[in-house]
């Protein structure tokens, strides 16, 4: 590094100036290598532009002064565990934004307006793709019912959203205690966080769902006359394509088959393999679920998600 600070040392600094934090291996993310990153990260540490936390990163002094920033950066509750795991969901769900055209606002950047409650707020920030607004929250595996349950009050009162997404650890935390967890929104995705799935929202807009469905069932795929699925077998089959679970999506099919309990309607939901067991509990019987691997919309395998970096 010598004196000098590359293009992706600063966009480091940028990312701590903006979100606070950066998991230290998710800096390979910025340095587009799965080794080297590591040396600049030690490199920035010993000039003292930042610090490590854990097996975070954080800005210190040095890289405060190269951007200008006058306070702005400290992170003032660091003996706060509850307020450090919070900025660890948002440093995590914010690699998003890493060489991609997504937009992530943390809750403390989020305009006045956009605050519906003044206490108890639980969503972690919201995020832009292209046209859409998503307001995000963050459950993770440690979070007890009682957390969940104030999670779920904010998002019925979250009125001026019409979309949302839970990222989360593991579906037990919600399956175990609820059943239905829609509200009456447009959208309600609940994803795991990983980076593979983290990888799939970059990507997916560039995605031709209609060519990747005739792959997957070798047959001509026709658009849905149905407003509850996108597509059409030539047998009559609705396809509901749902790589994330969308449980505004499920609630909807669900009140058809409710309201039309005779109805000889046939519908398949294709969705990623993690998501099937989930599905499965909450859909209807008469529909079925086809899985199809997660390489297929650009992410990555799960021997790449785990695998750790050998220096």
């Amino acid at each position: 590094m010598q004196n000098k600070l590359s293009n992706e040392d600063i966009e480091v600094l940028k990312f701590l100036s903006k979100y606070k934090m950066l998991k230290v291996e998710d800096a390979s993310l910025i340095y587009k290598t799965k080794r080297y990153y590591r040396q600049r990260v030690n490199k920035l540490i010993s000039k003292g532009y930042v610090k490590k936390y854990k097996s975070y990163i954080i800005i210190d002094k040095s890289g405060r002064k190269e951007l200008g920033m006058i306070g702005s950066g400290y992170i003032k509750n660091i003996k706060n565990e509850a307020y450090m795991e919070r900025l660890r969901h948002i440093a995590s769900i914010a690699t998003i934004t890493i060489n991609s055209c997504i937009e992530f606002i943390p809750s403390w950047d989020m305009k006045e307006k956009d605050k519906y409650t003044e206490t108890a707020r639980r969503y972690i920030g919201k995020m832009r793709v292209e046209d859409k607004e998503y307001l995000i929250y963050y459950i993770s595996s440690k979070k007890e019912h009682i957390y969940i349950k104030q999670l779920l009050f904010d998002i019925n009162k979250s009125l001026s959203y019409d979309n949302i997404i839970i990222f989360t650890e593991n579906f037990d935390v919600i399956c175990k205690k609820y059943s239905n967890l829609s509200f009456g929104k447009n959208n309600t995705y609940i994803i795991l966080n990983t980076n593979s799935n983290k990888e799939i929202i970059k990507n997916y807009k560039n995605i031709d769902v209609h060519e990747l469905l005739e792959g997957i069932y070798d047959k001509e795929i026709l658009i849905s006359n149905w407003d509850k699925a996108n597509y059409l077998l030539e047998d009559n089959t609705y396809i509901v394509f749902m790589p994330f679970i969308n449980t505004e999506q499920i609630e909807r099919i669900n009140w058809y088959y409710q309201e039309n309990t005779e109805t000889p309607k046939k519908v398949e939901i294709i969705t990623l393999k993690e998501n099937a067991d989930v599905i499965e509990r909450t859909i209807n019987n008469k529909c079925k679920i086809k899985t199809f691997d997660k390489n297929l919309l650009g992410g990555i395998s799960e021997m790449e998600e785990f695998k750790e970096d050998i220096i």
